[in-house]
């Protein structure tokens, strides 16, 4: 029985603890920005192809409880079987993640822990394999957070976030789909409902909504690191098979409602639909140019009202700026507040969100989250109005 470790953001611990208890997980425990469970090798390949909302699927090999310096770590490390992963033939790279612990330095910790890995296998008269940190063949993760360390492996790759629909549009700094997922999930978008986002941006929220109500996984045609692995357990390449095979049975041809999205800045409805055509969505999505205040006037019956909404977190000092945006809220608040039978599902991480949009008065019952919109604090907001 193997223990894993899936990374996420802080606040969406939940989401992946359902995903995981609905893969077959056992043992599923939350921490901060992390959930652990046990299972087989088919869970890794499950977890991989089927997750929304965890960026990594990592599998623990080692845990060192008491390790206060960096002789007992280096010590701990020499006792690591590597060998029984890596030969000569491979390459590997070493990511190391520090919290309240004896080093400072994650660049120094991945540096010493690379030795380790090569120290041993001398020492078991293996070859020396070579280091490739951008596409290694092994990715080892080191998080040591204060006395206890602990020795994971990769099975992921790149982060599950990159669903490889943003081709095109690197340059701007949108939301991650797993955040995305993660708030659709928090919130209870139901799939049969009309779905509105009125403020779209690169279309990631609608995009991830498409993905969920056609039942597609967003791992089913991707490449995972442990696919890399010449040492893989032979297990994990039929589990692999079987998991796309789930995926393509399962999905859906149709979308069970309509999802709208729209923007009024160019830029955005251009980059939306470049990533709805990357995602396979074109016959299903289409971004239009909409003021969000007039797009809400026809959001269908019993909608649901999805978007993050821009918080001027780059406007510094100007004032006039700030003042439009704030009239934005008002008067976005004040279109939401006409709609009937609507939830509504706003992230934002602007101070005063909840205050300017009213909504609070009127809704039938309300929520909110705390997450974070990249290093900012923001919060995820939930009005079911009558």
């Amino acid at each position: 029985m193997l223990t894993l470790h899936l990374p996420c953001a802080r606040g969406t611990e939940l989401c992946v603890d359902k995903e995981l208890q609905a893969l077959g997980a056992a043992e599923v425990r939350r921490g901060a920005g992390v959930v652990r469970c046990t299972g087989g090798w088919d869970l890794v390949a499950r977890a991989n192809v089927f997750s929304r909302c965890a960026s990594k699927v990592l599998v623990e090999l080692a845990v060192f409880q008491g390790i206060d310096s960096e002789a007992e770590l280096v010590d701990a490390l020499a006792g690591v079987p590597f060998e029984d992963r890596l030969d000569e033939k491979g390459t590997f790279a070493i990511e190391a993640h520090l919290v309240d612990c004896a080093w400072n330095n994650a660049h120094y910790a991945a540096q010493r822990t690379k030795d380790a890995v090569l120290d041993r296998l001398r020492a078991q008269g293996k070859g020396r394999p070579s280091v490739d940190r951008a596409r290694p063949s092994l990715r080892f993760v080191l998080h040591w957070h204060l006395t206890t360390v602990t020795l994971s492996l990769d099975s992921t790759g790149e982060p599950l976030h990159q669903r490889g629909y943003r081709r095109g549009v690197e340059g701007t700094a949108p939301m991650k789909e797993t955040l995305a997922a993660s708030i659709l999930a928090i919130g209870n978008t139901d799939v049969t409902r009309p779905f509105l986002d009125p403020c779209c941006g690169t279309g990631t929220l609608a995009i991830e909504q498409a993905l969920r109500a056609l039942k597609r996984a967003p791992g089913r045609d991707r490449r995972f690191g442990f696919e890399r692995w010449s040492k893989r357990a032979p297990e994990l390449d039929g589990a692999l098979a079987r998991a796309r095979t789930e995926a393509r049975d399962t999905e859906l041809a149709e979308l069970p409602a309509p999802i709208r999205l729209s923007d009024w800045h160019r830029d955005a409805v251009a980059d939306a639909t470049t990533c709805i055509d990357n995602a396979g969505l074109g016959e299903h999505l289409a971004c239009e140019r909409l003021d969000a205040r007039e797009a809400v006037k026809s959001a269908g019956e019993h909608p649901l009202v999805v978007s993050n909404l821009p918080f001027g977190e780059r406007l510094g000092g100007d004032d006039k700026k700030r003042l439009q945006l704030e009239g934005f809220y008002r008067t976005l608040g004040e279109r939401l507040r006409t709609l009937h039978d609507a939830r509504v599902l706003l992230f934002s991480a602007h101070p005063r969100a909840r205050e300017l949009l009213a909504l609070d008065a009127v809704a039938r019952t309300k929520r909110d989250w705390a997450l974070r919109s990249g290093a900012l604090p923001a919060r995820l907001y939930r009005w079911d109005l009558p």
